[in-house]
Formats: structure tokens, C-alpha cells, sequence
């Protein structure tokens, strides 16, 4: 009997969404990514065997709902094309394939952080599998291609 003297007087609450930002996608992506270091490289792999570099990008971006082909040179094709200064935590790093004559997009990673020039980016390589590299070591300076943002732009 007194919930229902009360029923009426109690204000309810609007369910709030919580503000989906750029940030916090990147935040939950990097989140997810981390967990699979040290996942083997399997050339074609997606998960339980291994992952090859656009393998574990397309899993990891699957994780917060942005699809990506299996492909490294299929995912530069997808979001903005951004300049080196301002990449950022979430966006995607392409590489030449292995010869650095190539003209072929061949390899793709994601950034970890952006501090100046000194940028890590988390990806699945041949060698060793998912683990944190810098975009200013020789090898992968060399090769460098461009880097896409792909995350939605929200507000």
C-alpha cells in the first residue's frame, strides 16, 4: 500500500547513453589488442591458430563494430587518409611489403601512442607475432606507406 501512495511522486530517471567519443573507442580497441600479444603469426590466421597482420586487425576492429577486410591493402582503402603529425592512438599504419621497391601495401599495424616522433603501434609480424614495435626504427621507417583513420568520427 505505500509504494502506491508513492508511485506517482517518484520522478524516474531517462536511461543516459553514454557519450561514444573517438577516444574512448580507441581506449577499448588498444584494450582488446593488448590481450593478443604474443598470439603466433599464421599467414590467412584470424584467431585460434594465429593471426597474420590484417587478421588481427580485422579481428581487433571487429570487437568494437568497425569492419575491415582481410587485407592490408583492401583496409587502406577504408576511413581518412591522415599526415604523420596527426596520428593518433586507433589509427592504422601502412607498410610496403618486404621489398622495399614495392609500391604494394603489404603490412598494417595499429597505434599504440603518438609522442612526437616516437610512435608505437601494436601489429602481428612474421617473426614474432603480435607485439609492440616504433615506427622510428629503420625497418619500418623505410617502409612506410601513409596512415588511415578509420574510427567513426563522433563528436
Amino acid at each position: 500500500m505505500l509504494s502506491t501512495l508513492f508511485k506517482d511522486s517518484i520522478p524516474y530517471a531517462n536511461p543516459v547513453k553514454p557519450k561514444v567519443t573517438r577516444k574512448l573507442l580507441a581506449d577499448s580497441l588498444l584494450k582488446i589488442s593488448m590481450q593478443y600479444i604474443g598470439n603466433r603469426y599464421a599467414r590467412g590466421g584470424t584467431g585460434k591458430r594465429g593471426f597474420d597482420c590484417s587478421g588481427f586487425t580485422l579481428v581487433v576492429f571487429k570487437q568494437i563494430g568497425v569492419k575491415l577486410p582481410h587485407t592490408s591493402a583492401g583496409q587502406s582503402l577504408n576511413g581518412i587518409q591522415i599526415s604523420r603529425k596527426q596520428i593518433d592512438k586507433g589509427d592504422l599504419l601502412f607498410f610496403r611489403s618486404r621489398n622495399r621497391r614495392s609500391k604494394r601495401i603489404g603490412h598494417v599495424g595499429i597505434v599504440v601512442s603518438n609522442k612526437g616522433d616516437d610512435i608505437q603501434f601494436i601489429h602481428s609480424s612474421t617473426s614474432a607475432g603480435v607485439r609492440i614495435d616504433n615506427l622510428s626504427a629503420v625497418y619500418y621507417q623505410k617502409r612506410f606507406m601513409k596512415a588511415m583513420r578509420v574510427l567513426p568520427m563522433y563528436q
